[in-house]
């Protein structure tokens, strides 16, 4: 950007980029084919962030949505105005590599689209509109194209504030009955018209893309899911990721998805058997490798998993140590090498951020990019999968907090994981916005249960007892004709036998009358 503040775009040469970056030119061209695809990927992390925005909304009406919505784009497109304006011809032509409505930005055309028909699903005023309107994600992305046209041409932040307030109060008075009534055949030609414009090939309606995400979602762990959504019938579900994976399919390449997981055991011994991987994570990387094989079947190039531990991200907040950290992931290297499971791979912090002490990393990616607590704070009053998300990990802290300080009270466990359990949340969110960069087009995987139409496919990696048991917290208990995840505590309450693996406790057995666990 900085050299695009002094010189014009075509006069700034490749090897000028990658000197300014402090990279060589090999390590620039690995990643960016030309200068252009520069250009593409400042759309991408803009829209990324923008979507992340858009999904943590509270509920609340249309015109209010699309307001907060508006203002928060133009913010995140400010560091980069003055760069956008200098090329805004090549923008507005179609031919050009980064026009915004040329065939290379496809892509982030889907993006947009996605997030305002997330915009509109959490308006609490929409479903009136959104019957009679034909194409109405398509009219609020035109709308919002406008918007970002005129502050990037006139440069007048006051002049922008007043034409978003203007186009709000116009969406909540076409949401009027009567003004729609009125004006209904105006606003069908004028979203259909979007809609031409918008969408092109930018939306995909490829069968190959729907039966890979059907595939999938078999191993989805949802949330507060509607009954399309379990019985995996759900449309609105495969439109959620269909442009993540046509990205790969167009393009005849591998999947890939990204998994932050696999930290390290839980500190609590009344849950685990020790600090390295057991048959809980054996069996849960095999799954994992069954996905990927079962995508290979219908999809030749086949998929990876990038299983991206967080361990070091949370390790302080835990109790957990670096060493016992490394120990785990590179016992899980071993697993994957030992059992030849060729479609996963692990990486940790230090493979991302290098050269660097994991005091250093850590602070790096939090500074960068983190959100402040306060946000989050708001978003637990707000937000009924964020409150939902926050109550199954500050669960899993008050277990451990009393396990490591029996002389806590209950109440006062609960109450001191509260600020933790926070703070749990905006390392994990920092990671996931740092692995987004990393990892721009990749599919996101989680072992959290999420809500069925959110960026985020939470899979179940195991059966357990407790939809958020995972391996690290838990135990394999080998049943007549089934396995299930525990703690360890409970399995030996159950009278679960203690079994070993090359001298190490490894797994229970639990058999007869006594193994009628129900499974999740």
């Amino acid at each position: 950007m900085a050299l695009f503040k002094t010189r014009e775009f075509e006069s700034v040469t490749m090897p000028e980029i990658a000197n300014a970056a402090s990279v060589s030119e090999a390590t620039l061209f690995r990643y960016f084919g030309h200068k252009q695809d520069l250009v593409l990927f400042l759309y991408y992390c803009i829209n990324s962030d923008w979507q992340h925005y858009v999904a943590e909304l509270s509920k609340g009406r249309l015109a209010d949505r699309f307001r907060q919505a508006s203002l928060r784009k133009i913010e995140l497109i400010q560091p980069y105005a003055s760069f956008l304006s200098s090329i805004l011809p090549a923008l507005l032509q179609d031919k050009t590599v980064v026009a915004v409505q040329g065939v290379h930005t496809s892509h982030i055309r889907a993006m947009g689209l996605q997030t305002f028909e997330t915009l509109i699903q959490g308006a609490t005023d929409a479903k009136r509109l959104q019957k009679r309107v034909a194409d109405l994600p398509s009219l609020l992305f035109i709308m919002h194209w406008g918007l970002m046209f005129l502050d990037l041409q006139a440069r007048d932040a006051a002049k922008t504030n007043d034409t978003i307030d203007m186009m709000s109060k116009m969406i909540q008075r076409v949401n009027d009955l009567s003004i729609l009534v009125r004006f209904l055949p105006f606003i069908n030609e004028l979203s259909t018209w979007s809609g031409k414009i918008v969408t092109d090939d930018a939306l995909p309606a490829r069968q190959i893309n729907t039966d890979i995400l059907h595939l999938i979602f078999k191993n989805r762990k949802l949330i507060n899911a509607a009954p399309p959504c379990i019985e995996n019938k759900c449309a609105d579900c495969i439109r959620q990721h269909e442009l993540s994976v046509d990205f790969f399919t167009r393009q005849q390449l591998p999947l890939q998805f990204v998994l932050p997981a696999f930290p390290a055991k839980s500190p609590n011994a009344s849950k685990v058997l020790g600090q390295l991987p057991d048959l809980g994570e054996e069996i849960a990387l095999h799954t994992l490798q069954s996905i990927c094989d079962e995508i290979k079947s219908i999809y030749a190039p086949g998929a990876q998993v990038i299983i991206c531990s967080d361990g070091r991200i949370f390790a302080e907040l835990v109790g957990v140590s670096d060493e016992a950290i490394s120990n785990y992931v590179a016992g899980i290297r071993s697993m994957i090498d030992e059992h030849g499971l060729n479609s996963l791979s692990i990486v940790n912090l230090e493979d991302l951020v290098a050269n660097l002490s994991f005091d250093a990393a850590r602070s790096k990616v939090l500074e960068q990019f983190s959100d402040p607590l306060e946000q989050l704070q708001e978003s637990l009053k707000t937000s009924d999968s964020f409150k939902s998300l926050f109550n199954g990990i500050h669960r899993f802290i008050v277990e451990d907090r009393k396990f490591m300080e029996p002389e806590l009270s209950v109440s006062k466990a609960k109450e001191a994981a509260k600020p933790i359990a926070l703070k749990v949340i905006q390392h994990s969110n920092a990671w996931t916005r740092f692995l987004n960069y990393v990892y721009p087009n990749a599919i996101r995987f989680s072992i959290h249960p999420y809500a069925a139409h959110t960026d985020k496919i939470g899979i179940r990696i195991t059966k357990a007892t407790d939809n958020w048991l995972t391996p690290w917290h838990g135990v394999i208990v080998l049943q007549d004709n089934e396995y299930i995840l525990m703690k360890k505590q409970d399995a030996e309450q159950a009278g679960a036998r203690l079994m070993y693996n090359n001298g190490r406790p490894y797994y229970y057995a639990l058999t007869g009358k006594q193994a009628e666990t129900p499974l999740i």
